[in-house]
């Protein structure tokens, strides 16, 4: 059939060709379900060209990224290019929101950045498994403790850009903590220690607002650690409830912290 009979296709469908075979259904539905989100058409709204966002890009300078090749990927559908570049470049930004905050257009690019990252994380894409693996602890510490970082967490090996200064920390921990009149802050295990009906509510609110489900398609087994920890201390909380309704417990038996169980 002549070219002007069956018309042009469209460019979402061009690209495809480039995709591996066993790749192009989930590259669809992966941009289908990042377009069908509300905060995308409120983020995108066009686009210059200017450059803007990428030269003002800290991320842009030292890697093979730029905001700007990601907008234009955006805006012409291009399937194949933004599989691309959220396996490959979405992980370089640091979310500074230079872009974001330069950009003529308004376009809240940060904000589509964490869109595609987002449902990286959904679609477990393996760019998500691999940036969210030396987080594991941190993830585990945030989702059972509510700490991002313990004290403990803090190695010269972690963080080499330290130098000396990390040793020293890592050295006297104990006693620097020790020395903090708080007691709830007095480990090195936990930067702070949360009651326990904290620790069920916070784990609650991540299983409520699908945090969870996310981890589950990433590291499964993370997932079932966490949820196991979880099951454990609701069952405990209820058993505390149970007690102190019936009259069982005096308030001074009532632990001050999940730790103390």
């Amino acid at each position: 059939m002549a070219y002007f009979e069956q018309g042009a296709l469209p460019e979402e469908v061009r690209n495809l060709d480039s995709l591996k075979p066993e790749e192009r259904e989930t590259a669809i539905k992966f941009w289908q379900a990042v377009k069908s989100d509300f905060r995308f058409n409120e983020y995108l709204r066009g686009c210059l060209n200017c450059g803007v966002c990428t030269s003002g890009c800290p991320a842009a300078k030292f890697y093979d990224y730029g905001p700007r090749e990601m907008i234009q990927y955006m805006m012409r559908d291009a399937v194949d290019k933004i599989w691309e570049f959220t396996n490959k470049k979405v992980w370089a930004c640091v979310q500074c929101f230079t872009c974001s905050m330069r950009c003529p257009f308004n376009n809240e690019i940060a904000g589509l950045i964490m869109l595609l990252r987002e449902y990286a994380v959904q679609f477990a894409l393996p760019s998500a498994k691999e940036i969210l693996a030396p987080y594991r602890r941190v993830l585990y510490t945030v989702m059972t403790l509510g700490n991002q970082v313990t004290p403990d967490m803090i190695q010269p090996e972690a963080f080499p850009d330290w130098g000396p200064q990390a040793v020293e920390e890592s050295k006297n921990m104990d006693v620097y903590r020790k020395a903090i009149p708080v007691d709830l802050m007095q480990r090195t295990d936990v930067g702070w220690q949360p009651s326990l009906q904290t620790a069920v509510e916070m784990m609650t609110i991540m299983i409520e607002s699908g945090v969870m489900d996310s981890i589950k398609k990433v590291d499964p087994d993370l997932y079932d650690m966490v949820m196991d920890i979880y099951e454990d201390r609701k069952a405990q909380l209820e058993e505390i409830k149970e007690k102190w309704q019936k009259g069982e417990l005096n308030e001074d038996e009532l632990p001050d912290s999940w730790l103390d169980l």
